[in-house]
């Protein structure tokens, strides 16, 4: 008879491993979301260490059923289309859990990596990561694929995973790890990526990923019997019902002499899924869905190192000293507006005009700046108040150094100057709600007083500024027509510097025609027919006109083709006009508009540090002055998942992103 294993020499060798890490199991109370989830991996594990699962996301419907049944999950935690939900529709959590589509960059699959459009958008998916890290700041994620994504593409595809999420902010580290590294009798190699949040995380301590245990358990144990393999093969989708001695042979073993078929409950014990673990599906989804899962154990061990890590390294209170040149631009006109008081409307051209306001008051939710000749005074919530000179908050000569310091800056970066003034203001941030147009809340007089106006800081002291940020919300899918399968490829492989606008190109060449389908936001495409109900199909004529090089890039200058909406031009650009209003002023691309507008002006930080402001009280100047400097932008085709023909069910589809940006006189 073979050495068994035995269930309390396992639990021995997990209990001794977990206290030589100095990670002991206990409640973490920390919560996760399980993205991509399959059957709940992520979840057992995380479960398991004392973690509340508060959103989930998997698209296979076999593989939903499965997990219905293990977990207890309402409609609203459980999404089934992870690109149909807006980031910050996602619930706040601490760690984020994913094991993202890996057939894009796997040895069994044709590793076409991010541009992978055979099954819909398998390969872009990494990015729809991306967004939820960047909205909502989990403290940690733990990220897990197959090994070859390492090498894919000559390493190019996991460095800008690597680029992309150290941009995000986050800390990040990576190991391959084996199921047989932690007591699991299979080989099942997987890059595990874990990352931290710098903000909230002293990253300053090195991540340590767990100590592998010793190997105790073989596949005698699995099967009951004596195996001539003490290690298996990594369980997994393709190559069922090869030969076993062929070598995509998966599931076929020798035990006690004779070959012998794994069965359901071997499969689960060798992805270490509890016994109590149900497959309310067939037997053979129920092998896809263990094939296509994690190894519990290795999650397990991976997930106590980061609860450790966040228990140890945590930090008490967010570091918002850095900031970008958008944020330090705000707080520096918040300053300007301070010391001068006075700030001239600007015309159409962006130039100031003879018209002007005079500030009383500047307003956040806890805090109330009354501006006067020579002091400023700071009344707090409780009605406390304390005049503040000017001059000795800040001075000419100290703006005039910001606006240097601005320009000159990195992306991120922090100005003392602005922290100290900003400390003696009270106030933490000068930028609104996330769900406010207003950077600010001011009152003003002009021929008569004007309260609690909501005020936008649009800056040129970095990049142009944009009105309309891309990202997957901004998204507008065209179904194709007229292509065959072969040209579809070719298109695809275009890798120009405009590759864009040349696959657009390329693909009318061949003979195929764009025609709009729908926003990939539902919720954008509520909120622009809220605004005007054609307007859809206004701006993906305008944005398909934009890509296929027939119109300049500035907004005003587009020439209607009446591809999907029969109408005049005039009657267009008047409605262009308006959406570039409520753009500034009230929509937002992933969040439900109601019509209300949440800001009524805007002020111009121009390159000079000089501001000029524009408001509805001179509405006709307002739409014109920000319609004609209105420009069409072209952001990163693979983090907006966007430029390439893929298959959604049937249909051939292709996506343009709508991204806008101010540019000056």
């Amino acid at each position: 008879m073979p050495d068994l294993y035995t269930p309390d020499l396992f639990t021995d060798v997990d209990s001794f491993a977990s206290e030589e890490r100095g990670c002991p199991q206990v409640d973490a109370n920390l919560s996760f979301i399980d993205l991509f989830a399959g059957i709940g991996g992520f979840h057992v594990a995380l479960n398991a260490l004392g973690c509340e699962c508060v959103f989930a996301s998997e698209k296979d419907n076999h593989a939903r059923t499965t997990y219905a049944k293990n977990f207890s999950v309402t409609p609203g935690q459980f999404n089934d289309d992870i690109r149909k939900i807006e980031a910050d529709d996602i619930p706040d959590h601490d760690i984020l859990c994913a094991g993202f589509p890996c057939q894009p960059f796997s040895q069994a699959g044709h590793k076409k990596g991010f541009d992978d459009g055979d099954k819909s958008e398998r390969g872009n998916l990494f990015f729809k990561i991306l967004e939820i890290l960047e909205a909502k700041k989990p403290k940690a994620f733990i990220l897990e694929n197959v090994r070859h994504l390492i090498a894919h593409n000559e390493g190019k595809t996991f460095q800008t995973i690597l680029d992309c999420l150290t941009q995000a902010n986050y800390c990040v580290s990576y190991k391959i790890i084996k199921a047989s590294d932690f007591n699991v009798p299979q080989h099942r190699p997987r890059v595990f990526i874990v990352g931290f949040d710098c903000s909230q995380v002293d990253t300053s301590h090195a991540f340590q990923f767990p100590t592998p245990v010793p190997l105790v358990k073989s596949m005698s144990n699995i099967f009951g019997a004596p195996c001539d393999k003490k290690i298996g093969f990594t369980l997994r989708v393709g190559g069922k019902g090869s030969p076993i001695d062929d070598r995509r042979n998966y599931e076929f073993y020798r035990v006690d002499g004779a070959v012998r078929r794994i069965n359901l409950a071997e499969a689960r014990e060798l992805m270490s899924f509890p016994t109590t673990f149900e497959f309310p599906v067939s037997k053979s989804q129920a092998m896809k869905q263990l094939g296509n899962s994690v190894c519990v154990e290795v999650v397990k061990a991976v997930g106590r190192s980061v609860i450790g890590h966040l228990q140890q390294h945590g930090k008490l209170k967010l570091d918002d000293s850095m900031q970008n040149k958008g944020e330090l631009s705000e707080s520096y006109a918040l300053l300007k507006i301070i010391h001068q008081k006075v700030i001239q409307y600007g015309d159409v051209h962006g130039l100031p005009t003879k018209d002007s306001i005079r500030v009383l008051k500047i307003k956040n939710q806890t805090t109330t700046l009354t501006l006067k000749d020579f002091t400023v005074q700071v009344i707090t919530g409780n009605d406390s108040r304390v005049d503040i000179p000017i001059d000795s908050l800040i001075t000419k000569s100290e703006l005039s150094e910001i606006v240097s310091a601005i320009k000159e800056g990195a992306a991120t970066f922090n100005i003392t100057k602005i922290d100290d003034a900003i400390r003696i203001l009270g106030i933490t941030k000068s930028k609104g709600a996330s769900l406010d147009k207003a950077d600010m809340t001011i009152d003003f007089e002009e021929k008569f007083l004007n309260t609690d106006q909501g005020i936008s800081i649009k800056s040129f002291l970095g990049n142009p500024p944009t009105l309309l940020n891309a990202s997957s919300a901004t998204n507008f899918v065209y179904t194709v027509t007229g292509l065959k399968s072969a040209q579809v490829e070719a298109i695809n492989q275009i890798k120009t510097s405009s590759k864009i606008k040349d696959r657009v190109a390329a693909v009318e060449a061949a003979g195929g025609r764009f025609q709009f389908s729908h926003c990939e936001s539902e919720t954008y495409e509520s909120n622009l027919r809220k605004a005007d109900s054609q307007m859809p199909e206004i701006l993906a004529e305008a944005l398909l006109s934009f890509f296929k090089k027939t119109t300049s890039k500035r907004l005003a200058e587009y020439s209607p083709a009446n591809r999907f909406l029969p109408a005049s031009s005039s009657d267009i650009h008047c409605r262009l006009r308006d959406f570039v209003k409520y753009t500034i002023l009230g929509i937002f691309p992933a969040k439900a508009w109601n019509g209300h507008l949440t800001a009524s002006g805007a002020v111009l930080v121009k390159e000079d540090g000089s501001l000029v402001f524009y408001h509805s009280n001179k509405e006709d100047v307002l739409k014109n002055y920000f319609y004609q400097h209105t420009y069409f932008d072209t952001p990163s085709s693979t983090r907006h998942r966007f430029g390439s023909l893929y298959k959604e069910g049937s249909a051939l589809q292709f996506k343009l992103n709508l991204q806008l940006r101010l540019e000056s006189e």
